[in-house]
This record gives structure tokens, C-alpha cells and sequence, in this order.
């Protein structure tokens, strides 16, 4: 009988214990799940954020700046202000008002002068940067 209980005791811990290593895998396995998703959302939003000022870039050199990319811009700032960190989205904002007044001003015929332009363009790679450590990616040293 003392075998008996015994078995039962050792069973029963090994259910309990099972169980038990079972849930902390499915917590893990939803945790990791979440964090894909947040990445996935990040690199799509910053992939869209990045399109748009080429785009726009592109608008304004031809002189037909109609402002679609602008929007398009604003909507993937607003989805980086909402996933990102402040030290990711500020940058990133600074970035949207500069391109958006450069942009204006190339499309008008405006003389801007290079430095200004390569002073954007020099931004806007240190924003990729940090879109890249964001995501966990490799970064040029």
C-alpha cells in the first residue's frame, strides 16, 4: 500500500509539475508571438515612412508635389509615435517637418542650396539607424 501512494504522490507530481512547465511554455510562446508582431509593425511602418519621403522627394523634383505623399508620411509618423520609443519617433518627426519644408521648396522652383539638401539627406540616414537598432538589425559602425 505504502508503494501504491507512493506512485500515486510521484504521479501526481509529475502532472502538476508537467502542467506547470506547460503553461510557462504557452506564456513564452505568446510573448515571443507579440514581440514579432510589434516588429513586424515597426519595419512595415518604417518601410512606408521611409517610401514617402523618397516619393515626395521624387514629387518635388518633377514639380508635381500634390501632397499625396505627405499624408501617406504623416500616417506612417503617427504609427511610429505609437510603437516606438521617444528617443525613435522625435528624430523621426524632426525628419517629417524638415523634408516637408525642403520638398515645398524644391517643388516651387525655389533655390535651395545643397547643403541643406544633403543636411536632410544626412538626417534622414541617421533616422534609418535608428530604425535599424530599433528593429534589432545590424548598423554600419
Amino acid at each position: 500500500m505504502g508503494a501504491v501512494v507512493v506512485g500515486v504522490i510521484g504521479t501526481l507530481l509529475g502532472v502538476l509539475i508537467g502542467g506547470a512547465l506547460q503553461q510557462r511554455q504557452a506564456s513564452r510562446n505568446r510573448t515571443w508571438q507579440r514581440e514579432d508582431s510589434l516588429i513586424d509593425a515597426k519595419r512595415n511602418s518604417y518601410s512606408e515612412y521611409l517610401r514617402s519621403i523618397s516619393a515626395s522627394y521624387g514629387q518635388a523634383v518633377s514639380g508635381q508635389r500634390d501632397r499625396s505623399e505627405d499624408g501617406r508620411l504623416h500616417a506612417a509618423m503617427a504609427e511610429i509615435e505609437v510603437l516606438a520609443g521617444r528617443e525613435v519617433s522625435e528624430p523621426a518627426r524632426d525628419l517629417v517637418n524638415s523634408v516637408s519644408e525642403a520638398h515645398s521648396m524644391i517643388a516651387a522652383g525655389a533655390s535651395v542650396e545643397e547643403a541643406r539638401v544633403a543636411e536632410v539627406d544626412r538626417r534622414r540616414y541617421e533616422v534609418i539607424e535608428l530604425f535599424k537598432a530599433d528593429l534589432g538589425l545590424k548598423t554600419h559602425p
